[in-house]
Order: C-alpha cells, then sequence, then structure tokens
C-alpha cells in the first residue's frame, strides 16, 4: 500500500494522463511571457513587500495534488458585434427590413399614445384634488387604472 501524506498524488500518474484530460485552451497570464516562450514550470503567486515593493514568488501552492501550472493563451481578435455585412445585400436582408421597421414605428406610435394617454388620465384624476392626508375617492382611484394600463403599454412597446 502506497504511503498517505501530502505530497504523494492519490491516484497513479499513468491513470491521471489520458489524451482528453489534457488542455485543450492554454491562456498566459504574465504579460511577460511572449508567444513563442513557453510557460515559466511554476506557477507564481506573487505578494508585494510592503518594504520595498518588490515581489517575491511562491511555488505552486497544489503542485502536490498533481495540479500543473495555470497557462492562459492569448487573446483572440475576434468582434463578436460585427457580422461582416457592412452593406445591405441579399433578398433576406431587405426581407428583415420590410418586416422589422414597420414594427418599429407600431412601437413607436404605441408608446407616444401611451404616454400621452396615461398624462391626460393622470392629471384628470389629480384635478382639484387637495385632501392629500385622506385616501382618493373611488372614482379618481378607478381613473388612475388608466395610467397602469398605460405603463404597462409603455413596456411594451420597449419590447
Amino acid at each position: 500500500m502506497a504511503e498517505h501524506d501530502p505530497i504523494t498524488p492519490l491516484l497513479p500518474k499513468h491513470r491521471l494522463s489520458h489524451p482528453s484530460d489534457e488542455p485543450q485552451l492554454i491562456v498566459p497570464v504574465d504579460d511577460d511571457w511572449g508567444s513563442e516562450e513557453e510557460p515559466p514550470s511554476r506557477l507564481h503567486n506573487y505578494e508585494t513587500d510592503p518594504i520595498n515593493n518588490s515581489h517575491s514568488a511562491i511555488e505552486n501552492p497544489f503542485e502536490f495534488l498533481g495540479a500543473g501550472p495555470l497557462s492562459v493563451p492569448s487573446s483572440a481578435t475576434i468582434d463578436p458585434f460585427r457580422n461582416h455585412t457592412p452593406q445591405i445585400e441579399g433578398v433576406y436582408e431587405w426581407l428583415k427590413i420590410l418586416i422589422c421597421v414597420p414594427i418599429a414605428i407600431v412601437r413607436l406610435v404605441l408608446f407616444g399614445l401611451s404616454l400621452l394617454i396615461g398624462y391626460v388620465a393622470t392629471q384628470f384624476a389629480l384635478l382639484g384634488w387637495m385632501d392629500k392626508q385622506n385616501p382618493m375617492p373611488k372614482w379618481r382611484c378607478r381613473a388612475m387604472w388608466v395610467t397602469r394600463i398605460c405603463a404597462r403599454c409603455i413596456l411594451f412597446s420597449f419590447g
């Protein structure tokens, strides 16, 4: 039976290394690493010395578990917000425009109408109401329901 201490791996090395266990993505963390250089063999955690502001390197604290150093690949220069079609080309693009522009106009009109109706209903319900200590009369409360419906229409118009 193998010795059980913090340094000995729990599983034998040949059982741990499978082709599927190899990292598929290597990300460099330190800016000093070049794309042609290999990362250092040990992971370093840097702690700042408050006296002379120097960095002291600490070894990988998880090396006794068989964990290798952290490696990070270089960043990709892909812009996910660009679809590489700066001009309108094809039937599909024109079809999208023909369908979406009227929907946008209808939503804009719905927004304006809801805002206008809600404002008028609120002004009507609050017109001449001076007693702010007591609850509103029932007819004023019912008139304020129009503003709630208008608020929902405004939210719907925003999508």
